[in-house]
C-alpha cells in the first residue's frame, strides 16, 4: 500500500482550501438570496392577513394606536400567530432583521397613511381606507422592510439615505445585499435597490405612493 508523503498531503490541503475559498462566497450569495426568499414569503403572509382584517373592518387596515402596534392586532385578534421573541423564524422576524423583545420593535413597516394614527379624533388621510382608489393599487406601499424596527415608514425615511443604509445592516432598510423588500396592497412583493428606494422618498406624501 503506497503511503502519501508530506508534500503531497500539502498539496491536497492546499487545493481543498481553494476549492473552499472559492465556494463560500457562491454558497454565501446563495444563502442571502434564500434569506430575501423567506423575507417576501413573510411580507406575503401579513399583507394577507392584513386585508382579512380589513375585510372585517370596513376595508381600513390594522392602526397602530395608544402604543400598540398593527402586529398585536393581527396576533391578539388570530390573524396571524402570537409573538413568540425567542422564535428567531417568527412571521415578524426578517431573517436579516434585529432581534425583536416586543410587538413594537417589529422587522417590517406599514405604510403610514394606511396605518398610523396622528393623535387626534379625526383619522382622515392618516388610516386610509384600503379600497379608496383601485386604479393605482400596485403602486401603494402597504408593508415594506422597517428602518430601526419601526411599526410604520414615513416618505421621509426613503428620503433619507442615512436610513436607507443605516451602519447596523440589520436595522436599515435596504438590508438585502442592498435591496427592500416591499408588498403592494394590489398584493405584489418586490424587491427595490437602495437608490430606487431614496428616488421613491421624493414621492410627495400624497403621490400615489402612499396614498391608495
Amino acid at each position: 500500500m503506497k503511503k502519501f508523503t508530506l508534500i503531497e498531503l500539502l498539496v491536497v490541503i492546499a487545493i481543498i482550501g481553494i476549492l473552499a475559498s472559492l465556494l463560500l462566497p457562491v454558497l454565501g450569495k446563495a444563502r442571502k438570496k434564500a434569506q430575501a426568499s423567506v423575507c417576501k414569503n413573510k411580507l406575503k403572509q401579513i399583507s394577507m392577513a392584513a386585508f382579512m382584517y380589513s375585510e372585517d373592518f370596513d376595508d381600513y387596515g390594522p392602526l397602530t394606536e395608544n402604543f400598540d402596534p398593527w402586529a398585536k392586532k393581527l396576533s391578539t385578534q388570530a390573524y396571524l400567530p402570537e409573538l413568540n421573541t425567542s422564535n428567531k423564524n417568527g412571521i415578524y422576524r426578517c431573517p436579516n432583521g434585529a432581534d425583536m423583545t416586543n410587538y413594537s420593535t417589529n422587522n417590517y413597516s406599514m405604510n403610514w397613511r394606511l396605518g398610523h394614527d396622528n393623535g387626534s379624533s379625526v383619522q382622515e388621510g392618516y388610516h386610509a381606507n384600503l379600497k379608496l382608489s383601485s386604479n393605482h393599487a400596485a403602486d401603494t406601499i402597504f408593508f415594506i422592510d422597517s428602518y430601526n424596527n419601526s411599526s410604520t415608514i414615513w416618505y421621509a425615511n426613503l428620503a433619507d439615505e442615512s436610513k436607507v443604509y443605516y451602519s447596523d445592516e440589520s436595522l436599515r432598510i435596504a438590508r438585502h445585499q442592498g435591496k427592500a423588500n416591499l408588498v403592494f396592497i394590489d398584493g405584489h412583493v418586490e424587491s427595490k435597490s437602495g437608490a430606487q428606494l431614496l428616488n421613491m422618498g421624493a414621492e410627495p406624501w400624497a403621490s400615489d405612493l402612499w396614498t391608495p
